[in-house]
C-alpha cells in the first residue's frame, strides 16, 4: 500500500497535532513541515528528527495534499498560493459567518480555476459540530435547540482557592467514583515563591472542602488546561403538536485541537487525485462545495473513491 504524503503547513498547536496523528495513522507519512522563513531561521532546524522542515511547500518531494494549519488570519492567502502552486489542500479557518462563507467561495473559485482538489471545513467547529446540530434538527423537525460552548467543561474557579498565599489560580472539578462517591480535584497554578505543600494543606483544611475527599493537584498553566479541557452541550427538545415528546441532547468534553487533527486527516484520506474542486468535508464523505459543484460541473455527488492510487 502506498502511503499518502502529506505537508503540515504551520507549526503551531494544529500543526502538533496533526503531526502526532501522522505518526500513529499507518496509510500515511509526514512529508514535511512548512513554516515562516523568520521562524524557521530561529528555531534553527526541524522539530521533528528525519523530517524536513523548510520555508516554502515548492521545496518538499512528492506530496499528496497539504493540511493547513496556519492562523485563520492567514489561512486565505496561504490557501491561495496553495493552490495556485496546484496543492491539493485541506483546511479547517475559524471563520464565521459572512466571513466564513468568503473564505469559501474564494477557496471555491481558486479549485475550479486551477483544477486542483480543496476541502474545506474539516475541523470540529466550524466543521463537525454544525453539522451534529443540523443532524439533530432533522431528527426532531419542530423543537428548540440550543448549544453550549463550555471552556474547561465541569471546571470553575474557586475563590476559596484562589485567596490562599502562594496561588495564582485556581480551578475544581467534581467527579464521581463507579460506587457514586465523590472526589473533588483543586488544580492549582503556583505564584513564584508558592510553596505546594503548604498550600495543599490550607486547601484540604478549609471548611468549604470538608464535604468530600479533595485533592490538590499542581498545574504549570490553568489557560492550558481550561484550552484542553472543553465541553460542549447540543440540546433538540421537540415542541409539535402530541406526544411524547423527543429529545436529543449530546454532551461531550474534548480537546477540539485533537479532534480537528483527526478529521484533517480523514479528509485528507478522502481526497482522491479525481476529486478536483472545491469539497465539503463530511464523515460519511466529501460533498461539493455549495456553488462549486465538481470540475466537470455535475450535481451534487460524493467525491470519487475509486480509482486511486492509495486504495
Amino acid at each position: 500500500m502506498t502511503r499518502l504524503r502529506l505537508a503540515v503547513i504551520g507549526w503551531g498547536r494544529l500543526g502538533k497535532a496533526c503531526a502526532e496523528a501522522l505518526r500513529d495513522a499507518p496509510d500515511m507519512t509526514l512529508a514535511g513541515i512548512v513554516r515562516r522563513a523568520d521562524t524557521l531561521a530561529a528555531s534553527g532546524g526541524s522539530p521533528i528528527r528525519g523530517v524536513a522542515c523548510v520555508s516554502h511547500v515548492s521545496e518538499l518531494e512528492a506530496i499528496d495534499a497539504a493540511l493547513l494549519c496556519v492562523r485563520s488570519e492567514a489561512a486565505p492567502g496561504v490557501a491561495h498560493e496553495l493552490l495556485q502552486s496546484r496543492v491539493p489542500l485541506v483546511e479547517c479557518a475559524d471563520f464565521e459567518g459572512d466571513a466564513l462563507r468568503a473564505h469559501h467561495d474564494e477557496i471555491a473559485h481558486l479549485a475550479r480555476r486551477h483544477r486542483v482538489g480543496a476541502v474545506v471545513g474539516a475541523g470540529w467547529d466550524p466543521g463537525l459540530l454544525p453539522q451534529l446540530q443540523r443532524l439533530f434538527e432533522l431528527l426532531i423537525p419542530e423543537g428548540h435547540s440550543q448549544v453550549l460552548r463550555r471552556v474547561g467543561a465541569r471546571l470553575h474557579h474557586t475563590a476559596a482557592a484562589e485567596d490562599v498565599a502562594g496561588v495564582r489560580g485556581a480551578l475544581c472539578t467534581e467527579l464521581h467514583e463507579p460506587d457514586g462517591r465523590a472526589r473533588r480535584y483543586v488544580y492549582v497554578e503556583l505564584a513564584r515563591g508558592g510553596d505546594l505543600e503548604r498550600v495543599r494543606q490550607q486547601i484540604e483544611g478549609d471548611p468549604l472542602f470538608a464535604d468530600e475527599p479533595t485533592q490538590v493537584l499542581p498545574v504549570d498553566s490553568l489557560a492550558a488546561l481550561e484550552h484542553e479541557n472543553r465541553g460542549v452541550l447540543i440540546e433538540r427538545l421537540g415542541d409539535g403538536a402530541g406526544g411524547p415528546h423527543a429529545s436529543l441532547i449530546l454532551e461531550a468534553r474534548l480537546d477540539p485541537i485533537a479532534f480537528t487533527a483527526r478529521l484533517m486527516l480523514d479528509a485528507a484520506r478522502s481526497l482522491t487525485p479525481q476529486a478536483r474542486g472545491a469539497w465539503r468535508y463530511t464523515p460519511c464523505g466529501l460533498v461539493p462545495l455549495d456553488g462549486a459543484g465538481a470540475s466537470d460541473g455535475a450535481g451534487p455527488r460524493r467525491a470519487p473513491a475509486s480509482a486511486s492510487p492509495h486504495a
